[in-house]
């Protein structure tokens, strides 16, 4: 995707000054990535008095606003959506109807994510048995993992589609593969098929998972753009739920995994035909010089009200942004630093532990005796579900900073909870039901900031230009960490126990903390150009 840290010095002199907006770049990339650490010690105080310098004293509101943030809180933020979208009275907020039947659509495809995830936890030794890998715990986990490398592929590819053909279209033609691995899987009678099906499956989902909440960016209100952008965590733990629920008969029927694969296809279809009634991107309209759709989409999901000032910033965005980002311009500033904030966010989310806790819970619960794993899976998942409804509550309240912050000092605590009931002598029943709290309360606390926030705050820290670009970077850097936590999880397990790897999450999720703390820039309530700003200090240095 892009070139890792390590083969910087080997860049050809085309990349080394490369241009930005058509013009060179003041000095070389590499110079500017090694003096990246530095920089990175004084995001923190830069933030600071940046913030200090866009917001006007409570005590005189009257006062002029900088030219860049006129209209900050009922105006249109361009690259993020729309204005404070009211309803105009002062009876109920009714402000996000509009769009919410344009993202419940699109979030479809996450329920779908979930669904693919929680179709195998059950019936995969039915599965086994029939394609003759039983007693093969190899090809029982590649039958899993392939599912990743498809992602892995999908996400690299998502920003050529997104920047070429549009969220809408692209999530109608990314929903064939999904359809076709699908059938392909509930109808295979050899491991080949199956592992071509679960493929395709992957790169659906992969380009999916980049596009829903790129998305939701664009076409939500400001002031519903964190609550709408929750449905991205609320559909994955719905489709886990669904998956899990109709997986029940699998128990006493063998066969039933071949109807759960089938049925996978329906979401797939109705993201097909629901699409096609959904609205575009108005920004993307207006980058291919649709000007007349996209004001046509601003009236009718922000409202008349809007439209004049909606176009007049929208027109400004494409203006500046007149040609498509290459993957170089993810090594210059300002983008350098929203892609190692995507990529870090990421990675701490994954080595923090949920997916070794997801797969360690069955374990878990079956000690204090619930032997089924389907049910098992059921409570972890509802548990999932709830701090995800949480957490669309706060989201817009609360603020993005905030929530993932509290969320991962909630995760040490719950990690050190289990590794502290594991590793003591303790009596048992004591010992089972700290575990089981521990790890429902991870779950949660989970769901409530570290789940949701990290897919939100992404696209609303990344420029229009590079949005894309640094989403299909950040999901690629997931998965990746995804499938090394899969693989290598059991055997850290098995060298030094359960209570020390354990700890290890909980000591990641603390410095998960610290780094939301430290670096994660506030964006509730906040418009595009004052994002930029506090991330840019050339643009600050102009403010000055």
């Amino acid at each position: 995707m892009q070139p890792p840290p390590a083969s910087l010095a080997a860049l050809p002199a085309s990349l080394r000054a490369p241009r930005v907006r058509g013009r060179r770049a003041s000095a070389p990339t590499v110079v500017a990535l090694k003096a990246l650490p530095r920089r990175l010690a004084l995001w923190p105080t830069r933030l600071a008095a940046v913030e200090s310098r866009t917001r006007p004293p409570p005590s005189s509101p009257a006062s002029a606003p900088p030219p860049l943030l006129e209209n900050d809180s009922a105006g249109l933020d361009v690259r993020i959506g729309g204005g404070g979208g009211g309803d105009g009275g002062g009876g109920a907020d009714l402000g996000w109807v509009r769009v919410f039947p344009h993202v419940l659509t699109a979030s479809m495809a996450n329920f779908l994510f979930g669904y693919h995830i929680g179709v195998m936890n059950g019936p995969i030794e039915d599965i086994a048995r029939e394609l003759g890998l039983q007693g093969n715990p190899l090809l029982q986990g590649l039958l899993v993992s392939i599912f990743i490398v498809g992602a892995f592929f999908g996400s690299l590819g998502s920003a050529a589609l997104v920047d070429n053909f549009g969220c809408k279209r692209t999530l109608q033609v990314d929903s064939v593969p999904l359809i076709l691995g699908a059938l392909l899987s509930a109808q295979a009678t050899s491991l080949d098929e199956m592992l071509l099906g679960r493929f395709l499956v992957g790169i659906g989902i992969g380009v999916n998972t980049v596009l829903v909440p790129l998305y939701i960016s664009e076409v939500a209100p400001t002031k519903y753009r964190g609550s709408l952008g929750t449905l991205c965590q609320i559909g994955s733990c719905l489709g886990i739920i669904a998956a899990l629920s109709f997986g029940i008969p699998s128990e006493s029927d063998p066969h039933w995994w071949r109807t759960m694969l089938y049925a996978a296809c329906v979401p797939g279809v109705l993201i097909i035909v629901g699409m096609q009634f959904a609205v575009e991107s108005p920004l993307w309209l207006a980058k291919v010089g649709r000007l007349d759709d996209a004001k046509k989409v601003v009236e009718h999901i922000w409202g008349p009200s809007e439209v004049e000032k909606s176009m007049e910033e929208i027109n400004s965005v494409v203006a500046n942004n007149d040609s498509q980002a290459s993957w170089s311009e993810l090594l210059e500033e300002p983008h350098n630093r929203v892609a190692l904030i995507g990529g870090s966010l990421f990675f701490l989310q994954q080595f923090a532990g949920i997916n070794g806790v997801l797969y360690f819970s069955s374990l878990t619960f079956r000690d204090v005796g619930i032997t089924s794993g389907i049910l098992t899976s059921l409570y972890v998942g509802i548990t999932n579900f709830a701090g995800s409804i949480v957490a669309s509550n706060l989201m817009d309240k609360q603020g993005r900073k905030k929530l993932l912050t509290g969320s991962y000092i909630g995760m040490a605590g719950a990690m050190f909870l289990i590794a502290y009931a594991i590793s003591f002598p303790l009596d048992e029943g004591v010992s089972h039901g700290l575990s089981i709290t521990g790890t429902l309360l991870y779950i949660f606390t989970f769901a409530i900031g570290a789940g949701p926030v990290t897919g939100i705050i992404i696209p609303e820290l990344s420029g229009a230009r590079t949005r894309s670009k640094v989403m299909g970077f950040s999901f690629t850097v997931h998965w990746v960490c995804n499938f090394l936590v899969g693989l290598y999880f059991l055997e850290l397990v098995k060298k030094f126990g359960v209570g020390a790897v354990y700890a290890g999450f909980g000591g990641v999720s603390l410095l998960s903390a610290l780094f939301a703390y430290n670096f994660i820039v506030e964006t509730k309530g906040r418009s595009l150009e004052e994002i930029e700003m506090s991330l840019s200090p050339a643009a600050a240095g102009k403010r000055e």
